[in-house]
């Protein structure tokens, strides 16, 4: 028999009092006690409104739950007050307590329910030890990368006091924001002020282990409190699908999971007790909390809550019809605010292709795919799950399979590939994953069963068992639980931390940082960090707010493909201006190459000023008022070429050299981006890269290093119509002088303000390259100046130098002209200059 504990008759006030103080100091669970202040008090009088007598864990956990799905509502719904602020909940709590104290509330302890709590506790703890990859550990920044996405929100929520309605000020070209913010809203009561990272992730551990909770009111419901122990045991350590969600930081996904469950308590209570509007209020409240805090758990609640009311009425239950109006009828209009952040579009081209390839690629539209997919929840959750539903009673069944059935709906219509309202905005495969919730509940109801089959040693040693066969899933891979992947690691370090400071403390607020990718790349957090805008930032390829269409992060890509190749280049110092780029930086961290620069070529570039290096990590600052180092000339062209779709097009090329050539060749490609498709482009049956074009009606360029070869042969294979308006094979080198487009200088030659040139005495390096020429004439127009001959040779194919002619100056202080006659048709063709005595002054070089 449970006994009322006999305390203050003010306890909850009392409590309260005791909580603010406990913040007041300060210590480290500051957030934690903020968020139990503001939470609990609210909580615990909207469930006094059901029931005046609580258990120890109905009475310490419920109230938590119910007073975040209170303030997720609330603020939606009084935002525009601006009143999202910890001094709203202190006041709202405080009254709640007030309140409370009046109903005469008692938490009933005994013996049995301090074991339950234990047992459930224990079950949160496992939980939190695979929250965090702890080998990993650094400054707590989360593994992923959506926290570099909700963080932002966290902060301006906090700012402003109001949910965040656009991308801020690095990014105004997103007018909105209709991302889900009920996680967001929670954290930011818990921060007070400090808004950092870690703080973040600190609340967040604290929130993700509630779900036990929900899991253990959803199973004692439907069943018994043992099957609630077991469903949140199983929960904590048999699925994986909670762990895969902590490994990417995916913490909206996981709240919102924790308060639909709570959503489904209350609903099946209010199933048994159909008369009770409290319990129809407190389901719709946490159906919406769920809701607008994820929108795919928006979309199976919907679903399920469908497939039961379908239910109830072809079995004539009327009662429960009746209940699921009203609840469905509550869920809906405390979603209205949600709703109307909402902004509905037509899809552009490039939006359409996107969302059809990640459509596709979510899609179960294999039994590999499903076996792939299934075997995520884990082994054991399938395997008890299913012996649990095979020892279904018939109470029960209805509601099982519904639940699962509604979990199915979107990963059927994904196999047929069937286009719905929104499907652009999901993905299929996670809804078969929440599979895991009802199975879940299931394992708990075989775990009951079999407790009741075995002994109570030959059971324990099960639970044994199965708790170092978890722990061996969780924590060291066992069975191959978790694949090596890159999105599951903490994007952070030592090095790339040291840089993101300097850019805190040293670039312009209004810079512009180009970063190497937007995703699985440590370069994507410096918005969060640093606060400054990136060319990439991780929502470039967010599915909402016409991010992709209009951050345009594919044609970015595209056209900073360059930098890759040839960044030493007048072409990417145009592409640097046209973005307004004032800083490279490139990271140490980086295990998906979006745009894989190497910074080698940046820090022999003049164009390139190195600000800030630590180990692998590098910024560099662009300087437009530079010219770069390696010159480019053109060695071979043509022009207007209509590729046909689908068609092989060959251009080939055969180069005429003479010997003592050096540098290094590139394929130039401008065309017009006038459709969605991509050209693969290759040179001599080897792959050079992909054009990737995005129907722009913009003229474009991009250049492909070339191998050295004597015939080029150039491949291209455009998926769709594209003209080329130019194709030209470039050589260059570095240490030069473009005198025109067919002469240039290579070797120590000195520019002169006069735009004379001087070549200086005694230097072999001296050369004199001539490109795309015909039979003609070099003429050399010199200043007789200084005494000592000046030879210009040319090379054999052994590196043998023969006189062509000789200048022999007189220092008359006369313009003087030589002629050296080129006998046949050239590619490139190089001459060698030798000066004896006195510098050598040019003052003008052509070719006839």
């Amino acid at each position: 028999m449970n006994v009322p504990k006999k305390v203050a008759p003010y306890k909850f006030t009392l409590s309260f009092c005791i909580l603010a103080l406990l913040i007041g100091l300060r210590t480290p669970f500051q957030p934690i006690f903020s968020l139990v202040l503001l939470s609990y008090f609210p909580g615990i009088f909207l469930a006094s409104l059901v029931k005046k007598e609580f258990n120890l864990v109905e009475g310490l956990f419920l109230p938590l739950l119910l007073g975040i799905s209170f303030w997720i509502v609330f603020f939606h719904f009084f935002s525009e007050l601006k009143i999202l602020h910890w001094l709203t909940g202190v006041v709202i709590s405080f009254l709640s307590a007030v309140l409370t104290d009046k109903q005469i509330v008692h938490i009933c302890i005994n013996r049995t329910d301090f074991y339950e709590m234990i047992f459930l506790l224990v079950c949160c703890a496992f939980m939190v030890s695979y929250s965090y990859p702890w080998s990993q550990f650094y400054e707590w920044i989360p593994p992923g990368d959506d926290m570099k996405y909700h963080a932002y929100f966290i902060e301006e929520t906090v700012a402003t006091r109001s949910l965040p309605s656009d991308y801020g000020e690095l990014y105004p070209e997103l007018t909105t924001m209709t991302y889900p913010v009920g996680y967001h809203i929670i954290v930011s009561l818990a921060l007070l002020s400090d808004t950092s990272v870690s703080s973040i992730v600190i609340v967040t551990f604290f929130l993700v282990p509630l779900s036990c909770f929900s899991f253990y009111f959803l199973g004692k419901t439907l069943f018994n409190r043992r099957v609630g122990l077991y469903s949140a045991f199983s929960l904590s350590f048999l699925s994986l699908f909670f762990h895969r969600l902590l490994a990417t930081s995916t913490y909206p996904n996981l709240l919102a999971i924790t308060l639909q469950v709570l959503a489904l308590f209350y609903l099946f209570e209010a199933f048994y007790a159909p008369k009770s509007k409290g319990l129809l209020g407190l389901s719709a409240l946490a159906f919406a909390a769920s809701g607008v805090t994820h929108p795919y758990i928006f979309v199976s609640s919907g679903i399920f809550l469908l497939f039961l009311f379908g239910w109830a009425f072809l079995v004539k239950d009327f009662l429960k019809v009746k209940v699921l109006m009203y609840v469905g009828m509550g869920f809906l209009f405390l979603s209205i605010p949600y709703f109307l952040r909402l902004e509905f579009y037509p899809l552009s081209d490039i939006e359409w292709r996107t969302f059809s390839v990640w459509y596709a690629a979510d899609s179960i539209t294999s039994f590999s795919s499903l076996v792939k997919n299934v075997s995520f929840l884990s082994p054991l959750v399938v395997l008890f799950g299913i012996c649990g539903l095979l020892t279904l009673k018939k109470r029960n069944v209805a509601i099982m399979t519904l639940w699962m059935a509604a979990m199915l709906v979107i990963p059927v219509l994904s196999a047929f590939q069937l286009k719905y309202p929104g499907w652009y905005a999901i993905s299929p495969n996670r809804f078969l994953l929440f599979l895991f919730m009802p199975l879940c509940v299931m394992c708990g109801k075989f775990l009951v069963d079999v407790e009741k089959l075995f002994s109570r040693k030959k059971f324990l040693s099960l639970m044994g068992v199965l708790i170092l066969f978890s722990a061996g899933m969780h924590h060291f891979n066992m069975f191959s639980s978790f694949s090596p992947d890159p999105v599951n690691e903490v994007q952070m370090n030592s090095d790339d931390r040291f840089v993101m400071e300097w850019i805190t403390h040293h670039a312009d607020e209004d810079a512009v940082i180009l970063n190497t990718g937007a995703t699985i790349d440590c370069s994507s957090w410096v918005p969060v960090l640093s606060k400054r805008r990136v060319i990439f930032p991780f929502f470039s390829g967010y599915r909402g707010d016409r991010c992709i269409t209009k951050l345009k992060h594919h044609e970015k890509l595209a056209d900073f493909q360059i930098l890759i190749h040839i960044p030493d280049s007048e072409t990417a110092l145009a592409m640097l201006r046209e973005y307004d780029v004032d800083y490279i930086y490139i990271p140490a961290w980086r295990k998906k190459y979006h745009l894989d620069m190497c910074a080698e070529p940046f820090l022999q570039s003049p164009l390139y000023q190195l600000m800030v290096k630590k180990g692998d990590a590098y910024v560099f600052r662009v300087d437009y008022d530079e010219n770069p180092e390696k010159i480019l000339f053109a060695i071979f062209g043509t022009e207007h070429i209509l590729l046909k779709g689908n068609k092989m097009e060959t251009i080939s090329f055969v180069s005429h050299l003479s010997a003592d050539v050096y540098g290094s060749y590139y394929l130039f490609i401008e065309y017009e981006d006038d459709a969605d498709g991509h050209l693969n482009v290759g040179q001599n049956n080897s792959y050079l890269g992909t054009v990737f074009t995005y129907n722009t009606d913009k003229e474009k360029s991009i250049i492909f290093p070339l191998s050295k070869q004597h015939e080029i042969e150039l491949l291209f294979h455009p998926e769709v119509d594209l003209l080329l308006k130019e194709v030209r094979i470039l050589f260059g080198m570095e240490n030069a002088v473009k005198i025109s487009e067919h002469i240039g200088l290579k070797g120590n030659w000195i520019v002169l303000e006069s735009g004379e040139v001087t070549a200086p005495a005694e230097d072999e390096a001296l050369r004199i390259y001539l490109f795309n020429i015909e039979k003609g004439e070099l003429v050399i127009l010199y200043e007789d100046t200084g005494y000592g001959n000046v030879d210009i040779s040319i090379s054999d194919a052994l590196g043998r130098w023969h006189g062509v002619t000789v200048i022999y100056r007189e220092n008359s202080g006369e313009i003087r002209e030589v002629r050296v006659p080129i006998e046949k048709e050239y590619s490139i063709f190089v001459l060698g200059v030798y000066v004896h005595g006195e510098d050598f002054t040019v003052c003008g070089f052509s070719y006839e």
